[in-house]
Formats: structure tokens, sequence, C-alpha cells
């Protein structure tokens, strides 16, 4: 299965949506992309993510309009979020990015 995860900018929650899907399961090829992607992902986003113990530092912002939509079998548009000021607020913030990434997990496996 192939999930394209679409935000806004592409450099912070939906880097980490994809990054929580492709945890729970291995076999599920997840790309993330932003309408209007930045240039790089936030800093703070790759020092909460690996307290979770995933590694995303080498991540780059992509731009969906580079990609074939009809390439993949779902698409989830995940809640793009203003990034956060603090390390407290990435850490609340990557945490309900990783509920809402396992809720949509739930739905396509059912």
């Amino acid at each position: 299965m192939r999930v394209l995860v679409i935000t806004e900018t592409d450099a912070c929650c939906g880097p980490m949506a994809a990054a929580f899907l492709r945890d729970y399961s291995p076999s599920i090829e997840v790309v993330s992309a932003g309408k209007k992607p930045s240039e790089s992902i936030d800093s703070m986003l790759v020092m909460v993510m690996k307290e979770c113990l995933i590694d995303i530092s080498g991540y780059e912002p992509k731009a969906v309009s580079e990609l074939d939509e009809t390439a993949f079998n779902q698409v989830y548009e995940c809640p793009d979020l203003p990034c956060p000021a603090t390390m407290e607020e990435c850490r609340v913030l990557r945490d309900y990015i990783k509920n809402e990434a396992y809720l949509f997990f739930k739905q396509i496996r059912l």
C-alpha cells in the first residue's frame, strides 16, 4: 500500500505523520509532500522525533505538484498546525500527530 501525506509546507506535521505511519507498518510506503513546501524541516522536530527513536534528520520537504497522486492508494490530509516555538510545544504537537496518524492507520488497515 502507498500512502501520500499532504500538508501545507511539509516541514512539520507531514513528516512526523509519515514517519509514524512507516513505524506502524514497514509494509506501507509513505510519502509526505506539501502544497507550498518549505526549504527544510524544523530542527526541533528532528530532536523530538529522535526521542521516539525515529530519525528524520535527512528529510527534505517535497511538493505535491511534483507527485502523481494517482500512484497512491490512500491520501491523508494531515492536520497542518503551526510549527511550535518551544521543545515542550513540539512534544505536544508530536504526540497529537502520532495519535492522529494512528487513527488514520487503523482506518486503512480495516
